[in-house]
């Protein structure tokens, strides 16, 4: 049933007098609306991030380089620090690392005394983590090739097998039978983080004007996560984030990236929109560099299946 007609019905139902109250809190109504949201067509597929093997290593690539300086380090450190604050001990925890791509979480986890398991398709990301596993690690990370949501858990023993879940970004986690999936292999804690509200990209907003097209609002997964989860009765903490960056780039890089970018945000791919693409930015900066704002706000989810109640965090002590 579509998401209209299903509206329409409910109203029907209560004789014409919508309760808004009952329709904020319907559980079908969310679970529908979920399926229903506009969703870049990459995500209607698997979890492959692009449409071609080159532009993904060229993203995997990048992905990797930009994780590991020292400015995504931090990033990860933030996120890590932000659960130790909720109550998590990452010390001899057993970690299900989802979307591990090239172990930017993964590798810190261990670090920290945990077992991972780190979940990932990819080859490239597999190979460009092994070369970044230091060797006093590597009996601490096993490495799983396979896409998480074609997993079976219950075939390869994983229900309430980690002490922890945990899910960064990952595109599998793009719909709510690959959530549950996630929260059925933990025992204690499940992270989730994903957009939450519409990308950033201001250089992707001039070309929408070039193009003459305004791709669907998207308002990110997380709302969605949230209320799903509420309306199911989990105890969960979680953190919105406004992260905006702002990037130089030389114009071919740009033009390098321009297919990525118009399929990543929904914009035409064809022969003439990209010439058009092309041909604005050459033209709007003839110095040879690109300026822009990207980013977007982030959410983040911590679900506590263990310990459902506030927990007291002290600061340790600083050594003398």
């Amino acid at each position: 049933m579509e998401l209209n007609e299903m509206l329409e019905q409910k109203v029907s139902e209560a004789n014409n007098s919508v309760n808004y109250s009952e329709l904020l809190f319907d559980l079908s109504i969310w679970e529908e609306a979920w399926k229903q949201r506009p969703r870049n067509p990459r995500y209607k597929k698997k979890s492959a991030p692009f449409e071609t093997e080159e532009a993904f290593d060229r993203w995997a690539r990048d992905y990797h380089r930009q994780s590991f300086t020292e400015e995504g380090k931090q990033r990860s450190e933030r996120i890590m620090s932000w659960i130790e604050n909720q109550g998590v001990d990452f010390s001899e925890l057993s970690i299900l690392d989802i979307g591990a791509a090239s172990g930017i979480f993964t590798i810190p986890f261990a670090e920290r005394g945990a077992t991972v398991t780190a979940v990932e398709p990819s080859e490239l990301l597999i190979s460009l983590m092994k070369e970044t596993i230091p060797n006093t690690l590597a009996s601490k990370i096993e490495i799983v090739p396979e896409r998480f949501e074609e997993i079976s858990i219950q075939e390869k023993g994983w229900e309430q097998k980690y002490d922890f879940a945990f899910a960064s970004m990952c595109p599998a986690m793009s719909d709510w039978e690959t959530v549950e999936q996630a929260i059925l292999s933990a025992r204690k804690y499940v992270y989730i983080s994903a957009m939450a509200g519409p990308r950033v990209h201001t250089l992707i907003d001039e070309l929408k004007e070039v193009l003459h097209v305004n791709p669907p609002y998207r308002s990110g997964d997380m709302g969605y996560i949230q209320q799903l989860l509420f309306l199911k009765g989990y105890a969960y903490t979680s953190l919105i984030t406004n992260e905006v960056n702002t990037i130089e780039m030389p114009v071919q890089q740009v033009v390098d990236h321009l297919q990525e970018w118009l399929n990543t945000y929904g914009l035409p791919t064809d022969t003439d929109s990209l010439y058009k693409a092309e041909h604005y930015i050459r033209s709007a900066y003839p110095d040879g560099v690109v300026n822009f704002l990207r980013g977007g706000r982030f959410g983040k989810i911590l679900i506590q299946l263990d310990q459902q109640n506030m927990k007291i965090v002290r600061k340790k002590e600083a050594k003398k």
